[in-house]
């Protein structure tokens, strides 16, 4: 192009767009023209970019050479993208790039560029986030909405809609008052309602924090604050109405006894520290210890369910006869306790008389002839001084001398009873001199890894044959060792015995020892493991240290610290009759617990009971989420063998497998027999 022509274009260009960045190119790409208005939308001033091949935006010299082909080739090119100024910065720009031709001949490029506004400019990007955000909105499990500064509503998700459907209603510009109103009064509610519900929730509703509030329809909604910068603020809502009914659930059948519905011997515990005031009972209190004579004849000739059917029918015989505000329990097996709040105490003698007549009405179980059985009951009256401790103590031994009198008895606590020489006095006294005298022995019950059917460990139990009681049941012996300091020589004794005995064996199973809380909290029990491994040649692998529930509810930091040795020198930790004690979830955790074994009533009851089977499933996804291995006790049925592998347990003992035998593990029947 001859340099008249060039003036020319030039001027022409700059006369029709005085305010737009112009540029001329020559046919190479280099500046030949810069007007005013690209001096000031770029920075720089024409004498620096005359000449110079200067690049249609910020990107790499090729993608400037393929736009001015494009231009060529079709006679414009035209695109947005950053363009960068003078002093380091970068604009959004609309770059228009056209062809000049004299003729057929390319004489160069005229190159319009535009400042794009700003909500052009990201007028895009809004659009992508917006729709980002509906998605994100939609698919919350959460109700949302936002508030503005003004407490009036200008945002509400599709999840809110459907937790609390209110047709024909426009809820956006609404205020806060009104969301209340519906959520938790119910559709009808007015404003008034809405604004005293939400008073009474202001106190705990904080930022950021967790709260639960109950509807009005008994749903429970999970609510969360969370200010947003300029005064608005989030509240979202889940409903949790079957996580709370889950866990009430759970902590109903943590404190009541799955059989009859009574409350358990924790929930008793709790009810006596409650009422104990500085430790101390209301003078006048009472404390019923029931036990059944004749009981075990039931189990041994009707079988499990007949004797279960029979404790189902006591314990509404307790309730209907149990004076209010009284509370009656089931402490496991044949066993109950009645407590009476100090202003009914008066009340223990008559009620034990009638306890008598009542629970000694024969009972109608189905399919089975009508039976009978008669309690003995042992009656402690707490004076001023009694606490929980020692009214427990009172009616225990209170029970001995009733049992001691013969059946269908009640006796009432005296101090006289304390110096007599009881029954169980005697059993300490004998039980002391039984490891010197060779009658104790273990016996060893199969543990069977149910993927494969084999033996994966076996359980000590230990076995007591008094020279003139005969044997005598551990649930008798064990308790009373524990009273005193006999239970860590006999810990001691059933340690060695049993290492030494599975040091022995042909396979590699594990060997499960029992251990009480009263040998845990010095420092003792692990050094004693130790020297028993050392001495024996047994792996610590091999050995599992089995607790009870009454462990984690102690508070004793003695006590972990010991569980942790033991664990860090690789023995294992089981936790035994899980889902009858104390323990909380949160107290599992803080212990090095390698497996929980489900105590066998819940077994025993899954088949032919969805709350047994549930917790049993419970139980099972417990230890799968935890990464705890679990172990089903009781098994004594194929039927019951199909539910524990059904819900996912990794192993399982009882009597399906074999019995404790003396004085070494037994042969397994296959797991499907």
């Amino acid at each position: 192009m001859t340099a008249p022509a060039l003036h020319d274009a030039y001027c022409t260009l700059v006369w029709g767009a005085a305010d737009q960045a112009l540029c001329l190119l020559d046919t190479d790409g280099r500046v030949a023209a810069w007007n005013p208005g690209a001096e000031r939308l770029t920075g720089y001033p024409a004498a620096e970019v005359l000449g110079r091949v200067f690049a249609y935006g910020d990107g790499p010299a090729g993608e400037s050479a393929a736009a001015l082909a494009t231009a060529r080739e079709s006679g414009r090119y035209e695109t947005e993208g950053w363009w960068p100024r003078r002093d380091g910065s970068r604009f959004r720009a609309h770059t228009v790039i056209v062809a000049i031709r004299d003729g057929a001949r390319l004489s160069g490029y005229a190159q319009l560029i535009r400042e794009v506004p700003a909500r052009s400019e990201r007028s895009g990007e809004i659009e992508a986030v917006a729709l980002i955000l509906d998605l994100a909105l939609s698919t919350m499990s959460q109700g949302l909405c936002l508030f503005d500064a003004d407490r009036k509503v200008r945002l509400l998700n599709q999840r809110f809609h459907e937790m609390f459907p209110a047709p024909g209603r426009d809820l956006v510009g609404a205020p806060i008052e009104a969301i209340w109103a519906l959520a938790f009064g119910g559709p009808e509610a007015g404003l008034w309602e809405g604004a005293a519900l939400l008073a009474g929730h202001r106190g705990s509703f904080g930022n950021g924090e967790t709260v639960v509030m109950a509807t009005s329809d008994d749903r429970a909604i999970a609510l969360v604050r969370r200010e947003v910068p300029g005064g608005a603020f989030v509240v979202t809502f889940e409903d949790v109405t079957r996580q709370r009914r889950a866990e009430e659930e759970i902590s109903r059948l943590a404190h009541h006894d799955a059989l009859t519905g009574l409350p358990n011997r924790a929930m008793l515990w709790r009810r006596l520290a409650e009422s104990a005031a500085d430790g101390a009972l209301p003078a006048g209190t009472a404390l019923l210890f029931l036990d059944l004579d004749g009981f075990k004849a039931v189990n041994d000739e009707l079988g499990h369910q007949a004797g279960d059917a029979l404790l189902q029918q006591l314990a509404d015989r307790l309730r209907a006869a149990l004076p209010e505000p009284g509370l009656a329990a089931r402490f496991g097996g044949d066993e109950f306790a009645l407590l009476l709040p100090g202003g009914a105490g008066e009340l223990a003698v008559p009620l034990a008389e009638r306890l008598l007549l009542e629970l000694g009405r024969p009972y109608d179980i189905e399919g089975q002839p009508a039976r009978q059985v008669t309690a003995s009951i042992g009656i402690a009256l707490a004076d001023a001084a009694a606490t929980p401790d020692t009214m427990l103590r009172q009616a225990d031994c209170a029970l001995y001398a009733a049992k001691g009198a013969g059946k269908a008895a009640w006796r009432l606590f005296t101090r006289r009873l304390e110096t007599e020489r009881s029954d169980e006095m005697r059993l300490e006294r004998d039980l002391r001199q039984a490891i010197a005298a060779g009658q104790l022995a273990l016996a060893y019950q199969p543990i069977i890894e149910l993927a494969q059917g084999s033996v994966n460990a076996r359980e000590a139990l230990l076995r007591w044959t008094h020279p003139e009681r005969g044997p005598v049941s551990p649930r008798r012996f064990i308790p009373i060792a524990e009273k005193s300091d006999l239970i860590r020589d006999l810990g001691l004794w059933v340690l060695d015995e049993a290492c030494r005995a599975a040091a022995a064996w042909p396979d590699q199973a594990r060997i499960c020892v029992n251990v009480s809380v009263h040998q845990l909290g010095d420092g003792s029990l692990p050094r004693a493991v130790q020297d028993v491994l050392a001495r024996t040649g047994l792996t610590p692998r091999r050995l599992e240290i089995e607790i009870t529930e009454t462990v984690l509810s102690t508070t004793a930091g003695g006590i972990v610290d010991d569980l942790q040795r033991l664990h860090a020198m690789g023995v294992s930790i089981s936790l035994d009759d899980f889902g009858v004690g104390f323990s909380s979830l949160a107290r599992v955790r803080a212990f090095p617990i390698d497996r929980i074994k489900i105590d066998g009533s819940f077994v025993r009851d899954a088949v032919d009971r969805p709350d047994c089977r549930a917790i049993v499933g419970i139980v099972a996804e417990l230890g799968r989420r935890l990464g705890i291995e679990t172990v089903a006790e009781g098994v004594e049925t194929p039927a019951q063998l199909a539910v524990v592998r059904e819900e996912g347990f990794t192993e399982a003992q009882g009597y399906l497998f074999g019995r404790a035998v003396l004085p070494a593990a037994p042969a397994v029947r296959p797991a499907g027999a």
